[in-house]
């Protein structure tokens, strides 16, 4: 499967809990993907190949690696490692619609979309583990 194949099954889902299924979960591990998306008002979770959580708050940057995410100390970027930015309440999607969290990375990725009671609640993102430092 291909990543933007897996993106397109991931499009248009409504955000609950579990956000993805056991199946999609499965389909992500085997072929070596991670899954990223926001979750409540803080949070930007790892689904897949990774399974982790990073703080951002109104936004900001999770570091992580190949296994987890990275926690920097006095706040410097910590070394051999990738990066996402969160962005809170700052993007919209190709059609103008104001997306609650959207994802800024050098990463090669596809995107899909999470909606909540019919507002666009994410722009989620999908990529190889391959692609990670």
């Amino acid at each position: 499967m291909t990543l933007k194949e897996f993106a397109q099954m991931l499009n248009g889902r409504e955000y609950g809990y579990p956000q993805f299924t056991p199946e999609e979960i499965r389909i992500a591990k085997e072929n070596g993907f991670v899954i990223v998306c926001g979750a409540s008002d803080d949070l930007m979770e790892f689904h897949g190949v990774i399974r982790d959580e990073g703080g951002c708050y109104d936004g900001g940057t999770v570091f992580f690696n190949k296994t987890s995410v990275i926690f920097p100390e006095d706040e410097k970027q910590p070394g051999n490692c990738s990066q996402i930015t969160a962005l809170w309440c700052k993007e919209k999607d190709e059609n103008g619609i104001p997306a609650t969290w959207a994802y800024q990375t050098d990463i090669l990725h596809e995107t899909f979309k999470i909606w909540e009671d019919g507002e666009l609640y994410c722009i989620g993102i999908v990529f190889s583990i391959d692609d990670v430092r």
